[in-house]
């Protein structure tokens, strides 16, 4: 017996954002999230240029090689992002996750990459089905941190592989289908602030889809919705609905992408043919091979993963970060970067050395640079909290100045230019 999609999506740009970066596709046969990530740098356009790519999949799956066509689609999007780069160099640092189901009617092939979520509600058991890609889940999974202490951690927004690098490796998975399942795909805008069990709670009580994925956007909505809220919830069923697709939040607004797939793809194709323009038959006829052979040896690289996202995945993201930290010759310097390690690796970029010495800031002040201070807003807020810091005549009343009145003290602070420590 065949089974259907009964599903019911959902978008919101949030309470604090004001725009949507979120993107999402449901059809007959494929259900897909992205979170594009960015700002400035165009997250609203990855998630769109993803969707829109992969959309072509919501036909029923071949019979075989189901892998390789959802290897293949997601490697098209990959390029198309990297190719509006090479186009736009400001576009630097856009990225997205994806998090997306191809259904033949029995079982479900999943692909995954970045911290968007997969659910599964069945027969009352809820159960998350995929794996954040992200920093505390790394922690979490070597046993440094536990999951509740990973909810309140600083860096668990961090992700370490997202589309948009140069190098990408998604998660696949094959998971049957039972009619009655409720399956859930989101982006963190929901799983944030919005509990597993109260998500759980949610499905269970909801009749339908579209209730379902009202109620949980709400939920975000009430507990502050800091990011866009995109939810799509699918139930299995024995009967078909007939719904028609949905294309909605930043893949539907985006008036470069107006046509599902059209553009992006031309577009790869077109780089393809410039890349080799005479070589696409023998192209061609190597490539199930090369798919196979590079399968193989993405298996053996896994182990070098952190290499990798050194490398190319995680570089993309941590380059739009800043933090003010202290440099290898003791003073006080703009970094682009992280002000820890992933896994052993330093991934930071010295920007601006100030000169100042840090020995010249009171000891609390001088353990926090130490630790590395994260500035938020860009390259422009970066150097201007560098300049607070280092000049406290810049009236940067957000910021520690450098030299601190001791506790108790109605005393301005002194100047720049003199040495706290010789008072």
């Amino acid at each position: 017996m065949s089974l259907h999609l009964r599903y019911a999506a959902i978008s919101d740009r949030g309470v604090v954002r004001q725009g949507n970066q979120d993107s999402v596709f449901a059809g007959a046969h494929f259900i897909a999230v992205a979170d594009g990530m960015g700002g400035m740098a165009a997250g609203d356009l990855a998630s769109a240029i993803v969707i829109n790519t992969v959309a072509r999949l919501d036909v029923p799956p071949p019979a075989d090689s189901v892998v390789d066509e959802l290897a293949d689609a997601v490697a098209d999007a990959n390029r198309a992002i990297r190719r509006c780069v090479a186009d736009d160099p400001q576009k630097e640092g856009m990225g997205t996750t994806l998090t997306a189901l191809w259904f033949d009617g029995e079982w479900f092939n999943l692909v995954h990459i970045g911290d968007s979520r997969a659910y599964r509600l069945r027969e009352g058991g809820f159960e998350q089905i995929t794996v954040d890609d992200t920093y505390v889940q790394m922690l979490v999974d070597e046993g440094r941190i536990t999951a509740e202490e990973a909810e309140r951690h600083p860096q668990r927004s961090l992700l370490l592989r997202a589309l948009g690098a140069a190098e990408v490796e998604p998660a696949f998975q094959t998971i049957k289908g039972v009619a009655g399942d409720r399956i859930v795909l989101c982006s963190d805008g929901l799983s944030g602030p919005v509990s597993d069990a109260d998500i759980a709670r949610t499905l269970q009580n909801a009749a339908t889809p579209q209730e379902a994925a009202e109620t949980l956007v709400q939920q975000a909505l009430d507990a502050g919705a800091p990011d866009n809220v995109t939810v799509l919830v699918a139930d299995v069923v024995t009967e078909d609905p007939g719904e028609q697709r949905q294309l909605i939040g930043g893949a539907a607004a985006d008036a470069r992408l107006a046509e599902s797939d059209t553009a992006v793809l031309r577009a790869v194709k077109e780089s393809e043919e410039t890349a080799d323009p005479d070589g696409e038959a023998e192209a061609a006829e190597a490539q199930p091979k090369a798919r196979k052979k590079g399968r193989v040896w993405r298996t053996i690289l896994a182990t070098f993963i952190v290499l990798a996202l050194i490398a190319g995945g995680g570089v993309w993201w941590a380059r739009t970060q800043y933090f003010i930290g202290v440099s290898e010759a003791g003073t006080i310097s703009l970094y682009r970067g992280l002000p820890f390690e992933v896994a052993g690796y330093r991934v930071a970029w010295l920007d601006t050395d100030s000169g100042r010495p840090a020995e010249d800031a009171v000891d609390a002040v001088e353990a926090d640079l130490e630790n590395g201070r994260t500035v938020d807003g860009g390259a422009a807020a970066a150097e201007d909290a560098l300049s607070a810091l280092v000049d406290p005549a810049a009236g940067n009343d957000d910021l520690d100045p450098l030299c601190a009145a001791a506790e108790g003290e109605t005393e301005a602070a002194p100047v720049a230019s003199q040495d706290c420590r010789d008072d």
